[in-house]
């Protein structure tokens, strides 16, 4: 039988039948709504997972251990990164897949000011530092995130001198004005010798210094949105932090100040020299995924020369963490055991590998569940085919009769199916998006605002929607594939002549 009319044929006996239609189609329906929406939600909050928990790296730390109240932890030192490098599962030829994390490792206290609000808030325990090439999100983070103290050749980096002072009295007067750096470029530039700390200006420091770069976690801005912006009735961050920033007022406006060696925390055990308490100015400059999740991130140059200059030789070049990006997420127990046994290393528990397991045990009970009730509707596929051959065997006879193959009468009944199979898999995937689009209007209207939280709960990807409609299809042919083959194998003349 040509293609057009076998085509032809099975579009007019299946709209002819509406009511075998609908019975056949209706499980279709629902199975595939299911179906996609339960694949679309998962795979959206995969995403989100990823956002928060970097599933394609790992971080190694020591495991803490002490003796007599004396932290004996192993040292990761550059010599651990090396060795860690070297390993096959690294990808040796990215100088970013290795990258050391150096927490700042004695109290410092922040304070600033944003929206007419005085912000105060702990430092240390809660900043590190880590290598500026890693942080690589955008042009205008690469441009800024660096260690400035570092650059030797930049002009900015001006001559200040200190404010008088009564030698009598030890009164600091009113500071001078800030060098022709400073004045031009407030933003990124500032005059230690204008800050109350003396020593520090007197003794060591008369430039001109670049403010010290920062970057926070989008989580940080999360948590600001989802609480203390509503708290305060302050302005929600937009998720363009350089349309934010330039909305705030620009730079000037994410400035603040760390005092080293200041803490509002009772019972500090870092004995920092009062003459070495000093305050540094500060500004973020971007938002990264690379950053610490609950905290601030800097340059490492930062952290290494404040550690040696508070603490000493041994805080300089003892590093919190390494970060791994391995070639094979497949060889992390292979790493992880090389870890073990080898450096006396682990690697931190990682609640993103926790909440992809448990994503993936949800996804897959969702999936068997969806094709569960499409298994059952081709059942019902094959039942209503059943009854469909059986009411029209004289039809399907009289097709023998003139010349139809068996091939051609199995073709027909399972286009059928197939079509049925199909316009109910469009069906559901209309019904799936319009209902995935009535949660998320639901969730926008109704739902408070809470850390990552998603415009929309739903991803529908191009082979969700695909899949969707193979299963419709297939799952629909596989149900008329019987009663096609009884109504393919009939004798024309025990059809016509059957009552």
């Amino acid at each position: 039988m040509p293609a057009g009319n076998l085509a032809r044929m099975v579009a007019a006996n299946t709209l002819r039948s509406r009511r075998h239609f609908v019975l056949s189609a209706f499980g279709i329906v629902i199975g595939i709504a299911t179906f996609v929406v339960f694949l679309a939600s998962t795979e959206q909050v995969g995403t989100v997972l990823e956002k928060i928990f970097p599933v394609e790296q790992v971080q190694v730390v020591a495991p803490r251990a002490s003796l007599l109240g004396k932290d004996i932890s192993k040292k990761l030192d550059d010599a651990i990164v090396e060795k860690i490098r070297s390993r096959p599962e690294v990808d040796r030829a990215d100088p970013t897949a290795v990258v050391p994390r150096m927490a700042l490792a004695f109290p410092a206290f922040g304070r600033g000011d944003f929206e007419g609000n005085d912000l105060k808030f702990e430092v240390g325990g809660f900043a590190d530092g880590i290598n500026p090439a890693f942080v690589n999100d955008d042009d205008r983070t690469r441009a800024l995130f660096k260690d400035w103290d570092s650059v030797t050749d930049d002009p900015k980096r001006q001559a200040c001198e200190p404010p008088p002072r009564d030698p009598e009295e030890e009164v600091i007067q009113s500071p001078r004005p800030p060098p022709p750096a400073a004045r031009r470029d407030p933003g990124r530039y500032y005059n230690p010798c204008a800050s109350p700390d003396r020593y520090y200006c007197d003794e060591v420091d008369r430039t001109c210094h670049h403010r010290v770069p920062i970057v926070m976690s989008p989580t940080m801005i999360e948590l600001y949105n989802g609480q203390f912006a509503k708290s305060h009735g302050l302005p929600i961050a937009d998720v363009d932090f350089v349309r934010f920033v330039t909305q705030r007022g620009g730079l000037g406006a994410m400035r603040f100040s760390i005092g080293l060696g200041l803490t509002t925390i009772a019972g500090s055990n870092a004995a920092i020299a009062r003459h070495k308490v000093r305050r540094v100015e500060a500004v973020l400059v971007g938002i990264s995924h690379k950053a610490m999740p609950i905290g601030m991130t800097m340059p490492i140059g930062y952290i290494q020369r404040w550690n040696r200059e508070f603490l000493g030789e041994d805080a300089a070049t003892a590093y919190s963490s390494i970060i791994v990006r391995l070639k094979d997420r497949n060889r992390i127990a292979v790493f992880a055991q090389w870890l073990q046994d080898e450096l006396d290393l682990r690697l931190e528990d990682s609640l993103g590998e926790k909440f992809a397991t448990a994503l993936f045990v949800v996804r897959l009970v969702l999936i068997l569940i969806s094709l569960v009730i499409i298994t059952i509707s081709s059942i019902n596929i094959a039942h209503n085919f059943f009854m469909q051959v059986t009411e029209r065997r004289r039809e399907l006879g009289l097709l023998r009769a003139i010349g139809a193959t068996q091939s051609d009468v199995l073709l027909v009944v399972l286009g059928e199916a197939a079509l049925i199979g199909l316009i109910g898999g469009l069906l559901g995937l209309a019904i799936g998006i319009g209902l995935a689009s009535a949660i998320d209007w639901g969730s926008a209207h109704y739902l408070p605002r809470f850390p990552y939280k998603p415009e929309s709960w739903f991803h529908f990807k191009w082979w969700i929607v695909l899949g969707g409609l193979a299963c419709s299809t297939g799952f629909s042919v596989l149900g008329g594939y019987l009663p096609a083959r009884r109504a393919s194998t009939m004798e024309p003349a025990q059809a016509l002549t059957q009552n």
